[in-house]
């Protein structure tokens, strides 16, 4: 039996993709966040505000080992400046104190109303990570908070300040976060993450079968095998605009996500698709069957994309394989589109197009190689 090369062969093959199974799944076996991107905005023009935003920005590390958390701080001179920015898809976060900072604190034990500390979050960016930067920033206001609070308390009492007249339970929590979410993922939760399986999977059942049924033509000229391709590249247009917006219907009336701008996202989504079959069709032509593993293992590699953060994914992952990913312009554009109001031709629109023609290269190649392959079999 072992003299099969078969059996030998099976054994090789069933260890290899166990390998590559155990690898796809790195990214989510232990996801550490590193060098969330935060800003702090300091509007006060008080030593108190000054004194706060230095100690909050000396927190760089949450938890110890490897398994720590990092931020990395950027300051910003107006909360107006960090919408800005998180319009864009710059930060996770940022905590805002307000102009009357310092004037409002020396007034705590007086009043005993505690000073508000605005923390943003930017939630569509990835919800997964920016609520547990909400977790965070919130914590570090709030045990800061306590922390001044208890010198405050400690320092009347140095100056023999009578207690009965200090509103000592406002000095326990002076400072309080007031958490505002921007671009809220709320009643629309992975409504641009839901076009992953379908145009991917669509794409690869359109050109396979278009691959399949080219193979069964008989090509005796030139022209004819000029024509067989730019007519399977019509076809595979045409496929891609049908599933493009079939698509976005779908996931419109059956998942029930409610768009701003509906044909915006089905002609990115269009785009997304004649990308993506123009490079399964350029491999097939090259590699034949053999390309499917590989346009199989992309999508397995693409996966860990759909709930994780760039910064949660491990290094050599995100910095050798990452870049690759065609899936990711999809993903990253649609995001844009739905929670950020991007245009229809952003960055990853023209890294889809891209996708696109090098994919149309590959096909218009490999008519040469085609030709020669058939004029070779033919004086045989």
């Amino acid at each position: 039996m072992f003299k099969n090369k078969f059996y030998i062969f099976s054994l090789i093959v069933g260890l290899v993709l166990a390998l590559i199974l155990v690898v796809a799944q790195f990214p989510t076996a232990r996801p550490v966040a590193k060098n969330i991107p935060i800003v702090m905005v300091n509007e006060d023009q008080g030593p108190m505000g000054q004194k706060v935003a230095d100690k909050l920005t000396d927190i760089t590390k949450i938890g110890t080992g490897s398994q720590a958390t990092t931020l990395k701080w950027t300051h910003k001179p107006t909360e107006k400046a960090v919408k800005q920015a998180m319009n864009q898809e710059k930060y996770y976060g940022a905590i805002v104190i307000p102009k009357d900072f310092t004037q409002k604190m020396r007034g705590v034990s007086k009043t005993g109303e505690p000073v508000q500390v605005e923390v943003l979050i930017n939630q569509a960016k990835n919800a997964t990570l920016a609520n547990n930067v909400q977790v965070m920033l919130t914590g570090m206001v709030t045990k800061m908070s306590a922390g001044m609070g208890l010198t405050m308390l400690q320092q009347l009492q140095q100056n023999q300040v009578p207690l009965q007249m200090v509103n000592t339970e406002a000095l326990t929590n002076p400072i309080v976060p007031k958490v505002s979410v921007q671009h809220s993922v709320k009643e629309k939760n992975s409504a641009s993450s839901a076009y992953f399986q379908p145009l991917w999977m669509a794409s690869l059942f359109a050109t396979f079968l278009v691959f399949t049924a080219g193979k069964a033509v008989k090509i005796k000229q030139q022209r004819q095998l000029w024509q067989l391709r730019l007519g399977q590249i019509g076809f595979l247009t045409v496929t891609a605009a049908i599933v493009g917006v079939a698509t976005t219907g779908l996931v419109t009336h059956i998942l029930n996500y409610t768009y701003d701008d509906f044909g915006k996202i089905a002609i990115f989504s269009m785009i997304a698709a004649g990308a993506f079959m123009f490079i399964m069709f350029g491999l097939e032509m090259w590699l034949g069957f053999a390309a499917l593993p590989i346009i199989a293992l992309l999508m397995l590699f693409s996966a860990p994309l759909m709930q994780l953060a760039p910064e949660m994914i491990p290094a050599v992952y995100h910095d050798w394989l990452l870049p690759w990913l065609p899936i990711r312009f999809l993903l990253d554009g649609a995001k844009s589109i739905v929670y950020y109001q991007a245009n229809l031709f952003n960055t990853n629109t023209f890294k889809l197009v891209v996708v696109g023609a090098v994919g149309l290269g590959l096909i218009f190649l490999s008519i040469s190689k085609d030709w020669w392959l058939t004029k070779r079999r033919s004086t045989k």
